[in-house]
């Protein structure tokens, strides 16, 4: 067997300086039109730092296609987090996992099942056990923060397919994608309900300050690389509440107790990637101000501790796993996984 190499090729070496100057023409020629949009926002600098009690949740989960049908495993954790003495404690902690299969049956003869519906029942799934859990770890701990990895309208957002009947056949049990939906907008209700229960994406393509002409993040991250002052400062920018009929396309809002999202973008340090905020009502600059002193209290690093810790210890080590599976006779396509999200 010819082992790969693994090197670039010369001419291609050449090429990315070429790409580094692409990549600043183009910045350069949006310049001016970020500034523009922005002159419609305000951007509120946070020096403040404050101390408070954190819950974070996140999972970890593999789809594989085998010879049996598509196989998942997950695995994640809900913990609640506090700094005593500048030092990092974790006072409470509930982990969660589930293997099984997930089977789609098409609605018509004519329908083919695709690959996506296996990985968004997927999803689904994992959404609505980070939230039964941090809704259950928060409610006999109490907390100031209750951070979720990832923004309120992908948790929200039904992963139903019209094409094809989806089933989580799980060791624990079968559930009917439907049923899956349905108790994670119990959950989201429920956060809803909480104090301060904030959504953090690390990424995001909307456009909600931009009328979809730019990824708002797109035109955040062009004020860090020229420092237009104040946006590349610690803080967030002025928030814009969304009815949540506006998202009716691709949320059920017959089934979801929630009449009005907050969506706003921060940053927790100086010169530090800038994240999506949403919020499951609305809310007001003053206590955005609060979370976004919280939250920079956690991220030394520009990024929330509490988030960072249930991200690793919720991650699968995707080889060994699938290694066990074989070792214990699970018949697996060697090479043939579906999708991994971590």
């Amino acid at each position: 067997m010819v082992k790969s190499l693994e090197t670039i090729f010369p001419e291609l070496e050449q090429g990315l300086p070429l790409l580094l100057k692409n990549i600043r023409d183009r910045f350069n020629k949006e310049k001016d039109s970020t500034e523009q949009v922005l002159k419609r926002y305000r951007w509120y600098v946070v020096e403040e730092e404050t101390e408070c009690s954190c819950a974070a949740t996140d999972s970890s989960f593999l789809l594989i296609e085998s010879r049996i049908g598509h196989i998942y495993v997950i695995q994640g954790v809900a913990a609640v987090y506090i700094i005593q003495d500048n030092t990092i404690k974790r006072l409470a902690y509930k982990i969660f996992s589930d293997v099984g299969l997930i089977s789609a049956i098409p609605t018509k003869k004519s329908y083919v099942v695709r690959k996506s519906i296996f990985k968004k029942a997927l999803t689904s799934y994992a959404y609505m056990l980070e939230l039964e859990n941090i809704v259950d770890i928060t409610s006999t701990q109490a907390v100031d923060i209750v951070l979720i990895d990832g923004s309120f309208i992908s948790f929200a957002t039904t992963r139903i397919s019209k094409e094809a009947k989806t089933t989580i056949e799980s060791v624990k049990g079968v559930y009917s994608l439907e049923s899956i939906e349905n108790k994670k907008n119990v959950y989201l209700n429920e956060l809803s309900k909480k104090k301060y229960s904030v959504f953090l994406a690390k990424s995001s393509n909307a456009g909600f300050y931009t009328q979809g002409l730019y990824s708002d993040m797109y035109i955040l991250e062009l004020t860090r690389l020229y420092k237009i002052y104040p946006y590349y400062r610690s803080g967030f920018l002025e928030p814009v509440k969304i009815n949540i009929n506006a998202l009716s396309k691709i949320i059920d809002v017959s089934n979801i107790g929630i009449s009005d999202i907050t969506v706003t973008y921060m940053r927790l340090r100086d010169n530090a990637p800038v994240y999506q905020i949403s919020f499951p009502y609305e809310i007001h600059e003053e206590v955005i101000k609060y979370i976004a002193s919280c939250l920079k209290r956690w991220s030394s690093s520009g990024y929330p501790a509490p988030l960072e810790y249930v991200h690793r210890i919720s991650k699968i080590p995707r080889k060994s796993l699938i290694n066990a599976m074989m070792l214990i006779g699970i018949p697996i396509i060697s090479g043939r996984e579906i999708i991994e999200i971590t």
